[in-house]
């Protein structure tokens, strides 16, 4: 079975967080898939955050980044 957008950590009520865009639950995840987790990625409480929650968070701002750069550009 290949996982689905619903399966991503990434996805939130019907909105890929990393694209901005809405997409369907039960669609093949993109290549940016990544597997929701049962357990947190650092202990509670422990004000540290695992290298892979670093690298979804970088790999989230530069999508975002990239959808605004395109938003302007087509504003010139």
């Amino acid at each position: 079975m290949f996982p689905t957008h619903k399966d991503c950590i990434n996805f939130r009520d019907g909105i890929c967080m990393v694209l901005g865009v809405p997409v369907n639950p039960n669609g093949l995840a993109c290549p940016r898939f990544t597997p929701k987790s049962p357990m947190p990625l650092a202990p509670q409480g422990s004000g540290e955050v695992s290298l892979e929650e670093l690298k979804r968070r970088i790999d989230a701002a530069e999508a975002k980044l990239r959808m605004i750069k395109s938003m302007l550009e087509k504003l010139r």
